[in-house]
């Protein structure tokens, strides 16, 4: 803790300059950070973030124009609820045209701090540059990374562990767009560190390829797709392949929007389809939707005395020595579905169906706590959902059966009380034999299975500058968890104050615990015990130029389970630099972080090159500093580059297993080029 006493006196004296020269906040980074972030922090598993950075990166790019969109394209502003949308809507119908983006903090529910949010996402004018229907758009990127301390992996004598690569990561993607025909064509390749390139297993070049032609019409045949995509229906309890969303300081938006079928252009080699998909649309406000997908999974393949069977499928996508590869593509995947929306002027009601089938057959019953997980080689999900508006009031859910008879049930209500004040409250409840496996619906934990709880958030601007969030969520699990070797319950509570100045700062302060049980050792067997892990965090934005940007974090951590009592923090200050004659922007952070263990640390999100993302756990003792370089070497071709060092100052050694580094240092550059033509 001396570090931070000496340190804290001038991050004081940085926040207060800022305070006092700020002309208005660094709004766009900020928004890309809070949505990453907060969904990061509620991930058991590492999520792919592509497809949500480059959905933000285009509508800051091509911001929306709130006075033509309609009711689904508002949809797409992250921050807004279905009520806010109504109001939004309601308020141009019997007002005309809004006129300033200012404006918008007339309308009931809208405060300065939403406003600073969506302001990079929207426009009230139409775009001023036109997208030319005559001509092709193609955009193609080019990236490297590479880690300068190489990893057990790359060095030990076992040949099953030995890495059969380069510590380098490749990755490449090209999209070409005809938007006269609504035509888009576009494939992905990635090669991670220490996976063979053009050589042994990948004589073919990359680890992984994906493809996708989509076509979009406004007539019968509104959506076809062939290649790989993805799907978001409902409130996700059947179907939702991709990122989903966690519990947030976004605390009265958790309804999902129904999104229906895209294109897939993310890396996650396991949650997509791949194969082809149909919508059509026979009336207005009507959508029948038909697909069918076929690919391999990786998975831990096992025999017994009668059958080859998988005992375990593997998420990370990782292909480096022979032990990853040899659960490459073990497991075969086919599945078949539909789905059905009716739009009514307040009301979407809609079903879905999907049929799986798996070979070989899935059987994962080693432990007790997995005796309700799937196995087998069949599966269905069948699904009824539906979102009404009633005055102030929306009204969301979703129920969903699987083969087992297992149940999964959402309902959620969002109560627009006063123009100031929004609740949003949420029950579920998932039975323990409930299969889904392209669930990822608001729960907990990361499947939509073994859960039951009501969530109650509420936002609150009690004046035009402040907002006030807070949510609680009450939850339990009837069997036991990976974690737990018996059933248990627990809580969690956030509460969030922030100052929103739009033309100067913004400065918030947040405290988050959460209890909740997780096995103990002991002498005789692991038992769960209650754990209570409570964070403070300060955090402030500014933009003291019109050329630089700064944000200064202090971040604690509590946990406390039986006698063990753990400590953390964390403290950065970030710079951010753009040129005014100069097509050049560079962003750097400095952090310094010390935690007791792994179960105190800290996440924050760190910005990176376009369409990558990193938000390490920070812990153990150390500091960490990156620098980002942005440069538009013309119109068509933009150069990124990114390098960061972590340095430890409390351990001889980083990582376990094959992905052990001697030494307390870990460094990588990241460098990409990116062609438009």
């Amino acid at each position: 803790m001396k570090r931070i006493r000496s340190i804290l006196p001038l991050i004081l004296f940085f926040s207060y300059l800022s305070i006092a020269t700020a002309q208005n906040t660094a709004v766009e980074q900020d928004l890309i950070e809070r949505i990453i972030e907060n969904i990061a922090e509620q991930e058991e598993e590492n999520p792919d973030y592509t497809n949500l950075l480059e959905e933000i990166t285009k509508l800051i790019q091509n911001p929306l124009n709130i006075n033509t969109a309609n009711s689904h394209e508002l949809e797409k502003l992250y921050f807004l609820n279905q009520n806010q949308i109504e109001q939004l809507i309601k308020y141009r119908e019997e007002n005309g045209a809004i006129l300033s983006i200012y404006e918008i903090q007339l309308i009931k529910g809208f405060s300065a701090e939403l406003v600073k949010n969506i302001a990079p996402l929207i426009s009230t004018k139409a775009n001023p540059k036109p997208i030319s229907v005559k001509n092709l758009k193609h955009q193609l990127l080019i990236r490297s990374e590479h880690n300068f301390q190489k990893e057990a992996g790359y060095k030990t004598a076992n040949e099953n562990s030995k890495y059969l690569g380069k510590p380098w990561k490749y990755y490449s993607r090209y999209q070409i767009q005809s938007p006269k025909s609504g035509i888009v064509f576009g494939f992905t390749a990635e090669n991670d560190k220490g996976e063979p390139f053009f050589k042994d297993q990948n004589s073919n070049g990359f680890d992984f390829y994906s493809a996708h032609v989509q076509k979009k019409s406004n007539g019968f045949l509104k959506r076809v797709n062939l290649g790989d995509f993805q799907i978001k229906f409902g409130q996700g309890l059947s179907l939702w392949s991709g990122m989903g969303g966690k519990k947030s300081s976004f605390t009265t938006q958790n309804a999902r929007k129904y999104q229906g079928i895209r294109s897939y252009k993310s890396t996650d080699e396991n949650r997509f389809f791949r194969g082809v998909s149909i919508i059509i649309s026979p009336l207005k406000g009507i959508d029948f939707a038909a697909f069918a997908s076929y690919k391999k999974i990786d998975a831990s393949a096992d025999t017994d005395t009668i059958s080859s069977f998988a005992s375990s499928i593997v998420n990370t996508g990782l292909h480096r020595n022979k032990n990853e590869l040899d659960k490459k593509d073990a497991l075969k995947e086919r599945l078949f579905g539909g789905y059905f929306t009716c739009n009514l002027k307040n009301t979407q009601f809609g079903a879905a169906f999907i049929q799986y089938s798996y070979s070989p057959e899935i059987q994962i019953k080693e432990k007790a706590y997995s005796q309700f997980n799937f196995t087998g080689k069949n599966n269905y999900n069948l699904s009824l959902s539906y979102q009404t508006q009633i005055n102030n009031i929306h009204l969301f859910g979703e129920a969903a059966q699987s083969k087992s008879g297992g149940i999964g049930i959402l309902q959620g209500a969002n109560i627009q009380i006063h123009p100031q004040f929004n609740l949003e409250t949420i029950y579920r409840k998932y039975d323990k034999n409930f299969h889904a496996h392209y669930s990822n619906s608001f729960s907990e934990q990361s499947r939509s299975q073994n859960e039951e709880g009501i969530y109650i958030g509420i936002d609150f601007h009690p004046f035009p500058k402040w907002s006030i969030k807070v949510y609680y969520d009450q939850f339990e699990f009837p069997w036991l968890r990976h974690s737990s070797n018996s059933p248990t319950d627990g809580h969690e509570y956030f509460t969030q104050i922030e100052y929103t100045n739009s033309d100067k700062l913004s400065i918030y302060f947040r405290y988050k615990q959460e209890n909740k049980a997780d096995n103990m050792d002991a002498d005789f067997i692991n038992i769960p015990v209650e754990y209570e892990k409570t964070q403070y965090r300060l955090h402030l934005s500014a933009k003291p130029a019109a050329n630089w940007e700064i944000r200064n974090r202090i971040e604690f951590s509590k946990y406390k389970q039986a006698e063990q009592n753990e400590n953390g923090f964390l403290i950065y200050q970030d710079l951010i630099y753009r040129f005014s004659q100069f097509p050049l922007n560079i962003s750097l952070r400095y952090a310094l972080f010390d935690t007791d263990s792994y179960d105190t640390r800290i996440y924050a999100y760190e910005n990176d090159i376009l369409y990558a993302y990193s938000v390490p756990a920070y812990y153990n003792k150390g500091s960490r500093f990156y620098l980002n370089l942005n440069y538009k070497i013309s119109n068509r071709i933009t150069f990124y580059a990114r390098y960061a060092q972590t340095k430890y100052s409390n351990t001889e050694s980083i990582g376990s297993g094959t992905s052990l580094i001697h030494g307390d240092t870990k460094s990588d550059v990241k460098l990409q080029l990116k062609f438009r033509f």
